[in-house]
């Protein structure tokens, strides 16, 4: 093949497919054969214009790639550990190692705005920036990850979300041993970031959804959750409250999206000099009736975060490695690149063909 194929938003709601050339590589980068990409939900936002990072469209989406290495140069491959035809995945943030962020190794707070399938435009030469096409470009300061060859597509495309949930529960939030969590949506994050409690040792994991996600609270439960709250039929700080016998969460994660009432449920249900993680978008709305009163006097603790990082990815890498048949659980859904539109509409739910879109998994093949 001597051109890429890829999927570009030309504006909210408007995929056209162009042809990009391959590029070359030079000695310290390298060009991916994208096998797949997940979808989350940053993915439904970016398609109906409201999210973006960088450039703006055009731009090929698609920030949670995996693939095969097609070409690269010699410093490259010593830097990655990786050569031609090993299966990667590279995080979604490009950092630029000498802003204050990446200098203290928190590269989610890089402040150049390079990274794949949210940042760059197609204007951005080479063009090829995101995971909806047959090949990506790796830059030079990409973080790659080498992956096992033998976890089917779907399975492997739960690598990112899942590097998320570990950094969110576990690394920022603190969950470990012995730990009360709570965690406010049973999305995929939501659901993985149960399988990462239990993996941290967590002793009561509380997810908490609404009546259409029942299903999900079933999934969540045989993910390692403990305990699940319907919130459309019973007060959720109140069950916290009774489960915990009034000890309360250690950490709090709120991972929905849209919604308000778990941020202040969540520190409502928190122990004092509890933690609660924000990780679910709003939408630019506003949050009014914040209790700050009880956030100071309990010594509440309220942390933002933003994607996975390098050891969360590792880690998250071996929990697939270790038990790809039950985390494989979530995934729902397989589209072709060709579907691209389909895929998008059925993660925001536009579309339903009576199953239940968990995590949606969209390849590089064309019909």
């Amino acid at each position: 093949m001597t051109k890429a194929v890829a999927a570009v938003l030309d504006g909210p709601r408007e995929f056209t497919f162009r042809d990009f050339a391959i590029p070359r590589v030079g000695d310290d980068d390298a060009v991916v054969r994208v096998e797949a990409s997940g979808l989350c939900g940053t993915d439904y936002e970016q398609y109906l214009g409201g999210l973006s990072f960088g450039d703006g469209m055009p731009i090929i989406p698609g920030h949670e790639v995996l693939g095969h290495v097609e070409a690269i140069g010699a410093t490259a491959a010593k830097r990655w550990g990786v050569g031609v035809g090993d299966r990667i995945t590279v995080e979604p943030i490009i950092p630029c190692g000498v802003c204050a962020g990446c200098v203290e190794g928190a590269f989610t707070r890089c402040r150049a705005g390079l990274g794949y399938g949210m940042y760059q435009g197609t204007g951005r030469q080479p063009s090829l920036w995101g995971g909806y096409a047959t090949h990506v470009y790796l830059h030079s300061r990409a973080l790659v990850h080498k992956l096992p060859a033998d976890i089917p597509t779907d399975v492997m495309t739960l690598v990112n979300p899942l590097s998320n949930a570990i950094r969110w529960v576990h690394e920022v939030g603190g969950a470990s041993l012995g730990s009360t969590v709570v965690i406010a949506g049973p999305g995929q994050r939501g659901l993985l970031a149960a399988a990462a409690a239990k993996k941290a040792g967590a002793a009561e994991i509380i997810v908490t959804g609404t009546s259409a996600d029942h299903g999900r609270l079933e999934l969540a439960r045989a993910l390692g959750a403990t305990a699940t709250i319907d919130v459309d039929s019973e007060g959720a700080v109140e069950r916290v409250l009774e489960i915990t016998n009034g000890s309360m969460a250690d950490v709090v994660l709120d991972v929905s999206a849209g919604a308000m009432s778990p941020i202040l449920d969540g520190i409502r249900m928190l122990r004092r000099g509890g933690r609660l993680v924000l990780a679910g978008l709003k939408s630019g709305k506003m949050l009014n009736d914040v209790p700050i009163d009880d956030v100071v006097l309990s010594e509440i603790e309220l942390r933002g975060v933003v994607s996975g990082g390098y050891r969360s990815t590792e880690l998250a890498i071996d929990m697939l490695r270790t038990d790809p048949e039950g985390l494989g659980a979530l995934c729902s859904h397989t589209f072709r690149l060709d579907q691209v539109t389909t895929a998008v509409q059925t993660l925001g739910r536009e579309i339903n063909d009576g199953t239940d879109a968990v995590h949606i998994t969209l390849t590089s093949e064309l019909s």
